[in-house]
């Protein structure tokens, strides 16, 4: 025989070594490290679930469900906000509605319905939380309570005129002062 047929029986040998190495250790080592081919579904199956229906949460929260289930929000789970609730129930963590989570569904993204609300985050109080003005269990836009005395404060746009300070949403900018506490009342006087 030549000495390249020997190198050619030699690599091909080899290579049947190889394949067969290869083949041994991955039906060893995919069960030893957790893959499992044929009862993949199987296993996640068998998983016990961690979220859960919304009627768990109300078991405890009656108070907050009747508000939730008259709302826009009622064919959302607790959960789409809230979290897994096992968090909850094991250790009392509950993660609230934040300026982020609350954009998740209402930033103003193109190819959204327009009839679905949705608000410019640049725009729409860039610094204040959702919760300040909105109820998430009922998020239709409540009037906000004035954390101050209103007495001797008639000008509200003295103080709310200024951007660093608690800016007007767009829709309010050509309201005259004198309508404004039509809406929004004194802490203390709802």
């Amino acid at each position: 025989m030549t000495h390249l047929a020997r190198l050619g029986l030699l690599l091909l040998a080899g290579l049947a070594a190889l394949a067969f190495v290869r083949y041994a250790s991955s039906r060893t080592t995919i069960s030893l490290i957790g893959l499992v081919r044929g009862d993949n579904a199987a296993q996640w199956a068998s998983l016990e679930p961690r979220l859960g229906p919304s009627q768990r949460c109300v078991s405890c929260h009656q108070d907050v469900e009747l508000e939730w289930s008259r709302s826009a929000h009622t064919g959302q789970s607790c959960e789409a906000c809230h979290g897994a609730g096992d968090m909850h129930i094991e250790r009392g963590f509950v993660t609230g509605p934040a300026r982020e989570l609350c954009s998740t569904c209402h930033a103003t993204i193109p190819g959204r319905p327009k009839s679905f609300p949705q608000v410019d985050l640049q725009e729409h109080y860039p610094f204040q939380a959702c919760t300040d003005c909105h109820n998430p269990h009922s998020p239709a836009a409540a009037f906000p309570l004035i954390p101050h005395r209103a007495e001797g404060r008639e000008d509200c746009l003295a103080c709310h005129g200024d951007p660093r300070i608690a800016r007007l949403p767009p829709n309010h900018a050509f309201r005259p002062v004198e309508v404004c506490l039509g809406c929004h009342k004194p802490e203390g006087e709802r």
